[in-house]
C-alpha cells in the first residue's frame, strides 16, 4: 500500500507540474501580449507601442515546441517568440509579407503570408519558402488559414482560396463567387467534420473537402458579409455584424436563436474567445452561444489566443528584420 500511495503521489505531482507549465496567451496590434494561467486574470503584459495599423501588428499566435510564437507585421512578416513569457525575441521571416496563417503539422510550423506564400520551420530560427501561389491580382490577399485533410486552406480579400499540400508542396488557387471587394472579417475559413467552410462577402458560405471543388460557392442575399466562421466541435458557427448562423455540415445553415454573439471568435483549449469592437472587450464561452465577460483592466488588445506549455529558457533566435528608421523631431 505504501508503494502504491508513493506511486500515486508521484504521478499526481507530475500531473500538477505539467498543468502548472500551461499558459493562455492573447496578442493584438501594438505588439500587445499578455499571459494568464486561467484565461481570466492576465499578467506579463508587453507592448511595442499603441495599437495602429503598422509593423507592430500581431495578427495571430500559436504554441509550438514549448514556446509561444506570434506573427503579423505590415511591411513584412514580423514574428516574436518566448519560452518563459518574459523574454521575447523579435524578427522577420525573410521574403515575407504580413503573416495571417500559422499551422502546425507534426514537428513543423507553417506560416502563410498576405500574398499566400507558405514558409516552414522546425525551430522558429530557420525559415524556408515552400510555396508561392499565382494570385488573380496583386491585391488578392490572404487573411486566415485552417488545416485538415492533410491540407492548409487559406482565404482572404477579393475571394482567393489557396489549398497547400505540405506533403507535396503543391498549392492551388480558386476564385470564390461574388467576391469583389475587401472584406473586414479575419477568420474566413474553418475545418471540422471532414470539411472546410469558406466565409466571405455578401453571405458566401461555401464548403469543400479538398480546397479545389466547392459546394454552395455562391453569395446569399439573405445574409450579410460573413465576419468569422469556426468549428465548435459539434457544428459550424458563422457570424455577421449583427447575426449568427449554425450548420452541422457546412451546407445547411440556420439562424442562431440566442445572442448576442461576438463578431470574431477563436477556439482555444476548451474555450471560445471573442470580441466585437474594440478588441479589448473580450468575452468567452464554453459552447459558442452563451458568453461571459473576460476582465481586461489594462484594455489590452486580444485579437488572437493560444494555449500550451512554456519550456523555459532563452527565446529562439529569429531572423533579424530591417533596422528601424530614425524618427525626425522638430
Amino acid at each position: 500500500m505504501t508503494l502504491l500511495r508513493l506511486a500515486f503521489a508521484l504521478a499526481l505531482t507530475a500531473l500538477n507540474a505539467h498543468a502548472a507549465d500551461n499558459w493562455f496567451l492573447a496578442v493584438g496590434h501594438g505588439g500587445h501580449r499578455m499571459l494568464s494561467r486561467d484565461g481570466l486574470k492576465w499578467e506579463l503584459h508587453q507592448e511595442w507601442g499603441k495599437p495602429g495599423h503598422d509593423q507592430n501588428d500581431l495578427n495571430l499566435t500559436v504554441n509550438f515546441k514549448g514556446m509561444f510564437l506570434a506573427a503579423g507585421g505590415y511591411f513584412s512578416g514580423r514574428v516574436t517568440a518566448t519560452r518563459d513569457g518574459r523574454a521575447w525575441s523579435d524578427g522577420v521571416i525573410p521574403g515575407s509579407s504580413p503573416i495571417f496563417g500559422l499551422e502546425i503539422f507534426g514537428d513543423t510550423l507553417y506560416a502563410v503570408d498576405l500574398r499566400g506564400k507558405v514558409f516552414k520551420t522546425t525551430d522558429a530560427e530557420k525559415w524556408q519558402l515552400v510555396a508561392t501561389p499565382k494570385m488573380p491580382t496583386p491585391t488578392h490577399w490572404i487573411r486566415a488559414s485552417a488545416q485538415g485533410n492533410s491540407l492548409i486552406v487559406s482565404s482572404g480579400d477579393f475571394g482567393p482560396v489557396t489549398a497547400f499540400e505540405p506533403a507535396t508542396g503543391r498549392i492551388t488557387v480558386t476564385q470564390m463567387a461574388g467576391q469583389v471587394d475587401k472584406q473586414a472579417g479575419l477568420r474566413r475559413v474553418a475545418f471540422g467534420n471532414g470539411v472546410f467552410v469558406i466565409g466571405g462577402q455578401n453571405g458566401l458560405l461555401a464548403m469543400t473537402k479538398d480546397g479545389v471543388t466547392f459546394q454552395n460557392n455562391a453569395t446569399n442575399a439573405a445574409r450579410a458579409d460573413i465576419q468569422c466562421v469556426l468549428w465548435t466541435g459539434k457544428e459550424f458557427l458563422a457570424t455577421t455584424q449583427k447575426e449568427a448562423y449554425r450548420s452541422p455540415n457546412g451546407l445547411d445553415w440556420q439562424p442562431v436563436a440566442t445572442g448576442p454573439i461576438p463578431r470574431q471568435i477563436s477556439r482555444v483549449e476548451n474555450w471560445f474567445y471573442g470580441y466585437s469592437w474594440p478588441p479589448h472587450k473580450i468575452s468567452r464561452s464554453t459552447d459558442g452561444v452563451k458568453w461571459e465577460t473576460v476582465p481586461n483592466e489594462k484594455e489590452w488588445q486580444a485579437k488572437s489566443f493560444a494555449f500550451g506549455p512554456l519550456s523555459g529558457g532563452e527565446p529562439p533566435k529569429l531572423p533579424p528584420g530591417p533596422k528601424p528608421k530614425p524618427v525626425e523631431t522638430k
